[in-house]
């Protein structure tokens, strides 16, 4: 098998350049080279496991389309392990144009476009994009999420400490009618450390103790970057008819905490509308689609739990009244960061700008929101964010990618001095906020 040695250098990546796996000594090499053939191993293996239950379900036909999709899966998984270049995707979808013309522009003279040589986020989105694609084109398996039992199991194991965070939320709500800055901070970094439960990090393996998660002093030092004071003058200030915008990353517990922060936001009449924003197709292993949305709300609100049921019935209600909105959008899975939306999708970008504030999660968004480039961590966050300003912004993100900004000076070569993959683990995190506005 090959190693992509030839085309790959021995480098860390260099400083405000685009990450890519042809820089050896980077996380992104590491994830095209290793982890995305163990997530597509993973893939092959549960379809195989429920290979019954799709003949049960489709017939002859579906297990036709199963072996279908087995075999573009481990095609695909041949590709990238022997650095192939990247086809074009082939479907209806109205994605696919985006795409291949993306692809095509970023060939290089030979007109080659490789996995190890192409910007990280391309490599690895492009892999999500197959797995859909090999679904997408069958008769019977086109809805199918194989990401799902993964999705369901992450929630189930975190339902001990989400009873405890859901009696926590209830007992912060009763006690005061009044926002108090200290409970929402206190909500804001529950939800930040709820982002290490990513399953495309830890290969679609559960492997945090969320009951951890909830000891906030303790995970203190582990910000590097805190401007929940000013979220929180952000929201504060903000008209009672104030709409807040959430752009979801994971399923199950940090999904939880999302909606607890979203809870608090709108019973303190800080918010009077909440929109979240999903994914449209199975993504990143973990991340949340509608489906997933609408069946946790369900889950919990028929929960045995007494809290745990308080509080999917008033979510359930919220969902019902319109109070807080799902949003489904393509954009959110095309392969280029977001200084392309104004050009490529400008409606949702000036829907973005309705908002009194947004609230980007997790890793990838992060990736997304400062241009998949190796920036000096120095480097202010309103220049990283390359003109993507619709209104004002903050991200929660543990890092889990060798890209980073807004640190103060010398913090780096600090962590760096600790550990070496203080930017791969997940163990540190960053609240980071922005009230620059670039308007369409």
């Amino acid at each position: 098998m090959c190693d992509c040695s030839p085309q790959s250098m021995d480098l860390k990546t260099p400083r405000n350049v685009y990450l890519t796996a042809f820089y050896k000594r980077s996380f992104a090499h590491h994830t095209v080279k290793n982890r995305m053939p163990v997530i597509l191993t993973q893939v092959i293996d549960g379809l195989a496991r429920n290979k019954e239950e799709i003949a049960n379900a489709h017939g002859e036909e579906g297990q036709n389309d199963l072996k279908s999709v087995i075999g573009e899966l481990s095609k695909l998984k041949y590709e990238i392990q022997t650095n192939k270049s990247l086809r074009k995707i082939v479907s209806d979808a109205p994605d696919v144009k985006f795409y291949n013309d993306y692809i095509t522009g970023q060939s290089d003279k030979d007109g080659n476009v490789t996995f190890f040589s192409v910007i990280w986020l391309l490599s690895e989105c492009y892999m999500y994009r197959r797995i859909r694609e090999a679904f997408e084109v069958t008769n019977t398996l086109k809805n199918y999420d194989p990401f799902l039992k993964q999705k369901r199991d992450s929630h189930f194991q975190a339902l001990p400490v989400m009873a405890k965070l859901a009696q926590y939320l209830i007992e912060v709500l009763e006690k005061s009618d009044e926002p108090k800055k200290e409970d929402f901070i206190h909500l804001l970094k529950i939800n930040l450390w709820g982002n290490k439960c990513d399953l495309s990090l830890s290969n679609g393996e559960m492997t945090s103790n969320t009951d951890d998660l909830f000891n906030l002093e303790s995970l203190e030092p582990n910000i590097l970057c805190d401007h929940s004071e000013k979220v929180w003058m952000a929201v504060s200030g903000a008209q009672s008819s104030a709409i807040i915008d959430i752009v979801l990353d994971n399923s199950g517990y940090e999904l939880f905490t999302d909606l607890c922060i979203a809870d608090y936001l709108t019973t303190k009449k800080l918010a009077s509308k909440i929109r979240f924003y999903v994914k449209t197709i199975p993504w990143f292993i973990s991340d949340v689609m509608a489906t997933d949305f609408r069946w946790t709300i369900d889950h919990l609100r028929m929960n045995v739990d007494e809290y745990l049921r308080q509080v999917g019935i008033k979510w359930f209600n919220y969902v019902a009244n319109g109070t807080w909105v799902v949003i489904e959008d393509n954009f959110w899975t095309l392969p280029v960061d977001f200084s392309y939306m104004r050009d490529v999708k400008p409606e949702l970008y000036k829907e973005l700008a309705k908002a009194t504030l947004v609230i980007f999660k997790g890793d990838l968004n992060y990736r997304k929101l400062f241009g998949e480039k190796n920036w000096d961590p120095t480097t202010p966050i309103d220049e990283a964010l390359q003109n993507f300003n619709p209104t004002k912004l903050c991200t929660l993100r543990t890092i889990k990618a060798d890209i980073v900004c807004g640190l103060p000076q010398g913090l780096a070569e600090k962590m760096e001095a600790i550990t070496e993959k203080w930017m791969e683990t997940g163990d540190y995190g960053l609240i980071q906020f922005s009230e620059k506005i670039v308007s369409v």
